[in-house]
């Protein structure tokens, strides 16, 4: 057999007609865990190539073809034995972009997809042959009905009466494809806030885009099976249940295979560079937003967002690696070498898995041990990339400086948090952070504050005083974002409470968030007698304190052992249990003449004090690195 790397247009542009097996089983894909993963690569591939105009590989899967007999001067015969579900999807989203440049009346386009799911009828001798792919039996009305449609309409219109026909997964695959392309064309799914240059690109440009993402991004693995290769048994082999390889052993064995063609010390570099990797902390399972990965290829792939400036999908972590092995060119004006050879990147691998375990290290490190706690309640891991440039740049000769660009990332961070500032382009952002302090000529805290400083969307701009200020006292805390986050705020403010003169007051681990002012208050809590005049006045008082009760001001943190019976109680009662129950820095507060009373305006008179710790735990930018 042989095993080669194919764009989508060399597979599909020859007359060829790809058989499904009938044996095999019918197309059982469907929408979350196969259309829309494949739809966010490739739109992926899509925002990149109309913002930049380059047309990234981007690896799909692989696939097992074998040569059938035909006759010379025929239309090609070969029989998919493995991803019939990958190349099915495909064919339908090339018929969805088709229908679509035809809409559009782009012809020119309409001509070159159609080329890729159709052979030109002067060498059709059998009907199946028009067809570049041929599904298996069950399959085959609902994939033509498809081929032969020009529009979602039209397709309806061929599915009257035909309820099993419209059931078929494959309409609904194509019909996915179709509303997410038009819907990319249209320039609905563009991120205008991020990217404003999109809003010039037309039909035509975007259509172009497609056609060079198709014609030069996509890519599958061809294994064509020799006339002695069995190819059940490769089949059988390829689809069994075993030891998963993750996209680290497919990487390390690239590299060494490299490395020892390339005569370097292969076992040397094993013991001293790769070993470590094997197991134990590395091979731990961790989870990330909602998936769960292998540490190790949590950090090769910060590592290789690090090394080309652009963000790195899981799936295609490998491929990606051995692009940037393969093709990998110094940056102009980049902090970072790029690897000579395979004995250099895997040392540089291992500089930066140092600088990655320090990160799970941290208690010799004050500051970033505190970064790294509050970067669990903003809950992200994209600030890792330029984390770990910082770290290599900076540590350990200027310990300060670096201390300092922690300071920067963590106020922009936890201002956003708590002004509820979308976290959705952090990826790009932080990317575009080692660009523009790679670009300034060195990493240090006053350029990383003076990039940040200059975002100016939603999805980037650096929250000043006055917009945290509003968020404070405005807006409701808790409730508005998740409790774990609010309660690494309190947390912050307890230690930022601390005063020189009182003992230091470690933070016990059973805290949880109490509300002073209780949030089943009409018992023991009354309204003041202004706000019983009449209706108007008393319905504006219930709403002051329901929004006032879940302010800053009014939220502290308590251990379990606080008496859950006098959490509703008046305060002259709470008050002695609150300060027994909870001796941190941040109740201390109620111990003062400020708290003989607890009201609204005692909320407000304290969430005063809590935002001028806000100020000074998390300055704006401007202020950050003074």
């Amino acid at each position: 057999m042989d095993a080669n790397t194919r764009q989508l247009k060399a597979i599909f542009d020859p007359s060829v007609n790809f058989q499904v097996p009938l044996f095999q089983r019918p197309y059982v894909w469907a929408e979350d865990e196969n259309w829309k993963p494949l739809w966010e690569d490739i739109l992926v591939l899509l925002d990149r190539h109309l913002r930049t105009g380059a047309a990234h590989a981007h690896f799909l899967g692989a696939i097992v073809l074998e040569q059938l007999p035909n006759p010379a001067g025929s239309v090609e015969a070969r029989q998919v034995i493995d991803g019939q579900q990958r190349f099915t999807t495909l064919q339908l989203f090339l018929m969805a972009a088709r229908n679509l440049a035809a809409e559009h009346g782009a012809e020119r386009y309409v001509g070159r997809f159609t080329g890729l799911v159709e052979n030109d009828d002067d060498l059709v001798e059998d009907p199946s042959e028009k067809f570049k792919l041929w599904p298996t039996n069950s399959d085959r009305a609902a994939f033509k009905a498809i081929h032969a449609s020009s529009s979602l309409l039209d397709l309806d219109k061929a599915m009257k009466g035909k309820p099993e026909l419209a059931r078929s997964n494959l309409v609904g695959a194509y019909g996915y494809f179709h509303v997410r392309l038009s819907e990319w064309l249209s320039g609905q799914l563009d991120d205008v806030d991020y990217t404003p240059e999109l809003v010039s690109k037309t039909v035509h440009d975007r259509l172009e885009t497609l056609w060079q993402v198709v014609n030069r991004g996509l890519q599958l693995v061809v294994i064509n099976l020799d006339k002695d290769d069995e190819a059940q048994v490769i089949f059988e082999t390829l689809n069994a249940r075993g030891t998963e390889l993750l996209p680290a052993d497919l990487i390390k064995n690239y590299l060494f295979r490299k490395a020892l063609l390339q005569k370097a010390d292969v076992e040397a570099l094993n013991d001293e560079h790769w070993t470590r990797f094997e197991g134990g902390f590395w091979r731990e399972e961790v989870k990330q937003g909602r998936i769960t990965r292998h540490r190790i290829d949590l950090f090769i792939n910060h590592y290789l967002t690090l090394m080309i400036r652009d963000e790195v999908k899981t799936s295609h972590l490998f491929n990606a690696f051995k692009a940037f092995v393969e093709h990998g060119v110094p940056v102009p004006g980049s902090l970072i070498p790029v690897p000579a050879d395979a004995d250099g990147h895997i040392r540089q691998l291992s500089r930066y898995a140092d600088v990655f375990e320090a990160f799970h290290r941290p208690d010799d490190h004050p500051a970033l041990a505190r970064f790294l706690r509050n970067l669990e309640a903003v809950d992200t891991t994209t600030v890792y990339p330029f984390l770990l440039h910082a770290y290599a740049e900076l540590m350990p000769d200027d310990h300060a400086e670096f201390d300092k660009v922690l300071a920067v990332l963590e106020s922009f961070l936890m201002r956003r948090l708590i002004t509820n500032y979308t976290s959705k382009n952090y990826n790009r952002l932080f990317v575009d952070l080692v660009r523009a302090v790679e670009k300034g000529g060195s990493l240090t805290a006053k350029a990383v504050a003076e990039h940040l400083g200059k975002g100016a969307g939603e999805s980037t701009k650096f929250p000043t005083d006055t917009e945290l200020l509003t968020a404070v006292f405005e807006w409701p805390l808790y409730g508005r974002i998740a409790q774990y986050k609010v309660r690494a705020v309190l947390e912050a403010l307890d230690t930022a409470a601390q005063s020189a003169k009182s003992p230091v007051l470690a933070i016990p681990g059973n805290l949880t968030i109490e509300h002073v002012l209780p949030q089943t208050w009409q018992t023991h809590w009354p309204l003041p007698a202004e706000a019983k005049v009449d209706s108007v006045a008393e319905e504006k008082a219930i709403a002051r304190r329901r929004l006032m009760l879940n302010t800053l001001g009014n939220l502290t943190l308590i251990t379990g052992s606080f008496n859950s019976s006098l959490q509703n109680a008046a305060w002259l009662s709470k008050r002695p249990e609150l300060l027994k129950y909870s001796k941190i820095n941040l109740t201390q507060y109620f111990h003062g003449p400020e708290a003989d009373d607890w009201n609204e305006d005692a909320i407000r008179k304290r969430t005063e004090h809590l935002f001028g710790l806000l100020l000074k735990v998390w300055p704006d930018a401007s202020k950050v690195t003074a």
